[in-house]
């Protein structure tokens, strides 16, 4: 599970440098939005991971369930986050920024998720 967080780390460290490099491509309020929403996927991927990483090997049912469990606590955080920008606007983001981040990263992290599991499977059932 560290190499998973590390990963995520990376991958977020990535996003936000590329979405800073763009400052001058892009308004100030766009790349604190990129960064924020890119900040937030990561951290509901490592967040999220401890309960999915539990329930492996506990049965379907704890395993379901801790899949569902983690994409309500994404759906709420990411909303809980994309309402408070939207309603105080911090530090002039933009909330279009903060959507698309939030939602390019989810994917990235989800996919990143998925492998994860499929090998701690395999290595459960070996």
């Amino acid at each position: 599970m560290r190499r998973y967080a590390l990963a995520v780390a990376l991958i977020a460290a990535a996003g936000s440098a590329g979405a800073a490099a763009s400052g001058g491509r892009l308004e100030g309020p766009t790349v604190r939005g990129a960064i924020l929403g890119t900040m937030v996927a990561a951290l509901g991927a490592v967040l999220g991971m401890p309960l999915l990483a539990r329930s492996i090997g506990r049965g379907t049912r704890e395993f379901v369930g801790a899949v569902v469990f983690g994409m309500l606590g994404r759906l709420v955080l990411f909303c809980g986050v994309l309402i408070f920008v939207g309603l105080s606007r911090p530090a002039g983001c933009s909330i279009t920024a903060v959507a698309a981040a939030l939602l390019g990263f989810y994917f990235v992290f989800q996919a990143l998720e998925v492998s994860f599991v499929m090998k701690r499977l395999k290595g459960a059932r070996a």
